[in-house]
């Protein structure tokens, strides 16, 4: 008889001893965790090609690590993740991308969304950890307009988290610094995954992976990249890019032999240490039940 455990039924707790994932909870063990704590996080990644180094998950893989971590300290709940995502169009075509339709998209979170809200969870908060941050804000727009859903939400990125850090140039610890700015599967993502997912990575392949060379239609001085980090004019879905499949056909954008699993500690421990301060406040500020009214009332609208 086989004693084998698929990773979907490895009870994941948190340090209260609770269950943190919502999909292995019994529906008696969410009522009490509402009474508990209404807070739910969805954290929205991507199945996306990351180059020679990464594993196509990258993206899930470090918005569920992130999330875990601030649910084991908290006592939030985790949904089970979004694994697929919306991209960009330089995105299509690379081998292991699995780009979603982003009215699709939309209305499936939009879906997950109104039923999170009607189980009793009222602090919503899609966490995302892929380019499709252009997408997600919609979902809250429809779904507080167009179905009725009473709770708050709210959208945000990890990499919003440690803008200030993540700046090429800048010391993340002494003898420890970035040289290269946050693009795609790069210096910055690679060391990232390296944290988190280090048992996934091909570290042979590091240097391999590295982009032939650097190419934009725009300079940098104008236009992000990815992740809209540096606040410049051109949001990176603002404009558009080269097809990576095209000039990027290894699926790094920059350098992952620059990377290392020290700069993505620095990186990944500062933005959950930032996001558990917050979540702590939301806690204090709106305990379970309490919601602000952030939606409107019949005949608000007098077309």
């Amino acid at each position: 008889m086989s004693n084998y455990q698929s990773r979907f039924s490895i009870p994941i707790l948190n340090k209260f001893g609770e269950k943190m994932y919502l999909d292995q909870m019994t529906v008696e063990e969410i009522k009490e965790r509402i009474k508990k704590c209404d807070i739910i996080f969805v954290p929205c990644g991507s199945v996306e090609n990351h180059g020679l180094a990464a594993p196509v998950g990258e993206d899930t893989l470090i918005g569920t690590y992130i999330v875990e971590r601030i649910a084991y300290e908290t006592g939030v709940t985790v949904a089970p993740p979004i694994f697929y995502g919306s991209h960009p169009s330089h995105h299509y075509g690379m081998p292991g991308t699995i780009p979603v339709k982003k009215e699709a998209y939309i209305d499936y979170i939009v879906s997950v969304v109104k039923w999170l809200s009607h189980t009793g969870f009222k602090k919503i908060i899609l966490f995302n950890s892929h380019g499709q941050e252009y997408v997600l804000p919609i979902v809250k727009d429809k779904a507080i307009i167009e179905e009725g859903v009473h709770a708050l939400i709210m959208v945000t990125s990890w990499w919003a988290w440690v803008r200030d850090v993540i700046v090429a140039g800048r010391e993340l610890k002494p003898g420890v610094k970035l040289e290269t700015p946050f693009v795609h599967a790069d210096e910055l993502e690679t060391s990232v995954t390296w944290y988190v997912a280090e048992k996934l990575m091909r570290l042979d392949r590091l240097k391999d992976a590295d982009a032939e060379k650097m190419v934009g239609l725009i300079p940098d001085k104008w236009v992000d990249k990815a992740g809209n980090v540096y606040g410049r004019p051109f949001s990176w879905f603002d404009v558009s890019h080269y097809m990576e499949i095209h000039h990027y056909p290894k699926g790094s954008v920059g350098y992952p032999s620059k990377a290392s699993k020290e700069k993505g500690e620095v990186i990944v421990e500062e933005a959950i240490k930032r996001i558990i301060e917050f979540v702590e406040w939301l806690k204090k500020e709106y305990p379970p039940g309490k919601v602000p009214k952030v939606w409107p009332e019949p005949g608000d609208f007098k077309f």
